[in-house]
Parts: structure tokens; sequence; C-alpha cells
């Protein structure tokens, strides 16, 4: 893999995550099953509503929508996570390094202590680079195996700064202390951030995903109610009750689609405030999608029910 991987074309970056996430598939064949499967389980879901009587074709595309995105975000969702624990073993992996070259070990004796720890991702990543000396490389160019291989700045910066130090033949025992106080630091920092902002984001899965589709579904519960009434009671012409029952769609619906905008701008300010990135926020519009349509249908369901008692 090249390192510049801002460089490489998005089906290339997917490829990536994929063989991260340990999908041995090519990525085209991926996304088209991830599409298929989508569509499989939208067509299912609408002819079961249609089945049961139930006047709601818009389940179909969700269930279209929320599976094709799980399954096209699973890759990049499976492989950020090996990255992201890769990078949070990092500072203990050079402590350890650091530690053995101190008690006068070689480099090399050095990453077999590593690769022989329990780091997850990251002992698997350094068997590689143990695989590279072993077939005759020296020891920078193994190391940049790692940085290769793993798609993270922060690995990049420290493995340059241990090529650099080896090559100018400064104390690296040393150096890696420091890296791995630094390293560490940034962690703390990231995860500082992501526990600061645990009560905005309650407050929004809260507001907007649970509160806000409750209140819809019991509306649209209620305006059911009125219109059945007044047609029973004979209180309107059967030209407004059509007049009556059309605004009530058109109500319902633009209802569903403010629950869309709702959960689409809460996945996207999460992904911004927790991670940084807003690509990340597609990773939690399936999930919100699912929870938001599901407290609104529940709602008038439940409702429903005391209202006919």
């Amino acid at each position: 893999m090249d390192t510049h991987f801002e460089k490489k074309t998005p089906l290339e970056r997917y490829e990536y995550y994929m063989q991260q996430a340990g999908l041995d598939v090519p990525p085209l064949l991926w996304l088209a099953g991830s599409f298929l499967a989508g569509l499989a389980v939208g067509l299912f879901v609408f002819f079961g509503v249609a089945v049961l009587k139930v006047n709601e074709p818009l389940l179909g595309v969700l269930g279209f929508l929320i599976v094709t995105d799980i399954m096209i975000g699973f890759p990049y969702m499976k492989g950020k996570a090996r990255i992201d624990s890769i990078e949070a073993n990092l500072p203990d992996a050079l402590k350890q390094i650091a530690d053995t070259l101190k008690t006068g070990s070689t480099y090399e004796y050095a990453l077999r202590e590593v690769a022989a720890s329990q780091y997850g991702p990251l002992t698997e990543e350094m068997k590689k680079v143990l695989r590279k000396l072993e077939e005759g490389e020296n020891f920078e160019n193994s190391l940049m195996t790692l940085s290769r291989n793993v798609e993270s700045r922060l690995v990049r910066r420290v493995i340059t700064i241990i090529v650099d130090t080896v090559r100018a033949g400064a104390a690296l025992a040393d150096i890696l202390d420091d890296i791995a106080a630094d390293v560490r630091e940034m962690n703390r920092i990231a995860q500082e951030r992501k526990t600061k902002t645990v009560l905005q984001v309650i407050f929004m899965l809260a507001a907007g995903i649970v509160v806000a589709p409750f209140i819809f579904g019991m509306v649209a519960t209620i305006i059911d109610f009125l219109i059945n009434a007044s047609a029973q009671t004979g209180a309107k012409s059967a030209a407004a009750l059509a007049q009556t029952q059309n605004a009530r769609d058109l109500i319902v619906f633009g209802v569903k689609g403010y629950i869309l905008v709702i959960a689409v701008s809460a996945s996207l300010l999460i992904g911004i405030m927790r991670d940084g990135k807003a690509s990340k926020s597609l990773l939690y519009i399936p999930l919100l999608l699912l929870i938001a349509y599901t407290v609104f249908y529940v709602s008038q369901f439940a409702v429903g029910l005391m209202v006919r008692l």
C-alpha cells in the first residue's frame, strides 16, 4: 500500500479497509452484493407490509437503505476499529521495545518481544515486520512495512522518527520513551474529547431520535382517530373527509421526511463531535434511522391501542 492514502481512488481506499477487515472479496463484488441484499430486504418488507395490509411503502425503502448502508459500511467499521486498536496499543509496544533495548538487546530481539506479546492487530503487524527481517531486509525497510500496511498518520510519523533516529545513530531507547509518552497523551486527549461530548450526544439521541418520533407517532394516531370519529358521526361530508385524509397523508409524509433529516443530521453531528470526521456519520445513520422509525411506529401502535380502549 502506498503511504499517500489520500491519493488513492475511493475504490482503492475501500479495498484497503476490506483487507483490514479480513474480507477476501473483490470490492466491486462486495458493493454489488450489498446492493442486492438491501434490495432483497426492501422487497421483502415492501410485500410483507402489503400482505399485512399496512399502508407503509416507506418501510421497504428504509429496509433497503439500512441494510445496504450497514453492509457497505461494515468493512470501514471493522478496518477502522483495527487501526484504532493498533494506535491504542502503540505506546505500550514502543515502551516495551525501549525497555528491551536498554537491557542491551538487538532491534530484532526487541521486535520479537513485541510480536510475542498480546497487542492484538499490532502483534500481527509486528510479525510481518519480523518476516521481512528474516527474508533479508534491513531494519529500516522492514519497519517501513508497518507504515505501509497501516493507514494511520500517527503510525507513519512514529515509524519515520524511528527510522531517522536509527540512521542518525541516536539513542533509540530514549527516543522511544518520549514517543510513547507523546502518543499516550494524544490518545488520552482523543478519549477525553469523546467523554466531554457524551452529554451532547445523549441529548441529541433523546430529543431527535426518541422523543420527537414518539410525539410524531402519537400525533399521527390522534389525527387518524379524529378522522374516523368524524366519519362515524357523519359530522363531515365525504368530500370533506377525503380532503382531510389527503391533508393527513401529506402531514405524515412530511413527518417521516423530517425524522429522516433529523436522524441523518444527528449522525453527522455525532461523527464530527466524537470522531472529528463527517465520514464517520455513515456508520451511525442506519442505526439511528432504525431506532427513530421503530419508535415512531411503536408509538403509533401503542397510542392506537390506548385510544381504542
